[in-house]
């Protein structure tokens, strides 16, 4: 596997920033540049309950002019009225596509405790919005029972490498309904739309909350969750859990992937330069997930790729 070297002398830095979002906000989308101004998109809960997971949750969309000083957060998509996505929306990925902006999100219904999660997209004209669904049902779906996914196929993001649309999730199952089980797994289309066939090989990696795009001649991973050698835990309300370690990871054919650096991730959301700055991990930002007080004082900070030389 040929690893570009600067990726072996990466490490994580804070940016300072004002207005990202706070108070149990989290798992922020990838960032897009569109006329001057940088998007993302998050998860919103309901204030009085800030971690009934997905009781009510909404996506919402944040600008701003430079990348630090951030704007206050609109709705982007809220849950439908009747349908199956009317209990909650959430998670956020958004590309462009024959110039227009689509989202993937996840949706579920009103008894979500009792069914799983599925995942659908929709578009829009600009990042602006308003983002529609594209029709009425979901175009990603958990497994079947007693697979690695059955509860879920949940964290949705996209990517166009070696000329086809690779769609990668996070998988759970109702037989470890933990976070810190979760896996990743990925799905092929010819069209961002699908019909998407699975691959055979999955799950993939372990992974909860990820980050995944294209570098160079590959493709970069950030996992959100830390190594199994250690059993280092993340989602279990310890945020500050001592043990285990996370990274980043590259894979030259977007399948196998293995770690080059030591990388702290907690649910990112990252910004790509185009042309030149895109050749260059040092240009490379994003927002990602901390927590004053385990999940319910969730909050977005902005960091930075430093490369050592």
């Amino acid at each position: 596997m040929m690893i570009p070297e600067e990726l072996f002398k990466v490490e994580r830095i804070a940016m300072p920033t004002t207005g990202l979002p706070q108070n149990n906000n989290h798992d922020p989308s990838n960032i897009i540049k569109y006329n001057d101004r940088y998007y993302f998109w998050y998860t919103d809960h309901v204030a009085e309950k800030p971690y009934d997971h997905f009781d009510h949750c909404r996506i919402m969309m944040t600008t701003s002019p430079d990348g630090i000083k951030w704007d206050k957060g609109i709705v982007a998509l809220a849950p439908s009225e009747n349908g199956w996505d009317n209990g909650g929306v959430l998670t956020a990925n958004v590309f462009k596509y024959n110039d227009k902006y689509y989202m993937w999100y996840i949706g579920v219904g009103r008894n979500y405790k009792n069914e799983p999660r599925n995942c659908n997209l929709a578009v829009a004209d600009s990042p602006d919005g308003p983002f529609n669904r594209l029709g009425d049902n979901p175009i990603l779906f958990h497994g079947k029972p007693g697979s690695w996914n059955d509860s879920s196929v949940d964290d949705v993001s996209t990517i166009y490498f070696n000329g086809k649309w690779m769609t990668y999730f996070k998988g759970m199952t109702y037989a470890k309904d933990d976070g810190d089980f979760s896996m990743l797994g990925v799905a092929f289309s010819e069209t961002p739309f699908g019909p998407y066939k699975y691959y055979e090989g999955n799950p993939i990696i372990r992974g909860h909350a990820f980050s995944v795009w294209t570098y160079k001649n590959g493709v970069l991973l950030l996992s959100g969750l830390k190594d199994k050698e250690n059993e280092g835990y993340m989602y279990r309300g310890n945020w500050e859990d001592p043990n285990g370690h996370q990274y980043l990871y590259f894979s030259t054919d977007g399948l196998n992937f293995k770690p080059v650096a030591e990388f702290e991730n907690r649910a990112s959301g990252i910004y790509i330069p185009e042309g030149n700055d895109g050749e260059w991990i040092g240009n490379y930002w994003g927002v990602s997930v901390k927590s004053r007080n385990g999940h319910s004082g969730r909050y977005i900070e902005k960091f930075g790729f430093k490369v050592n030389e």
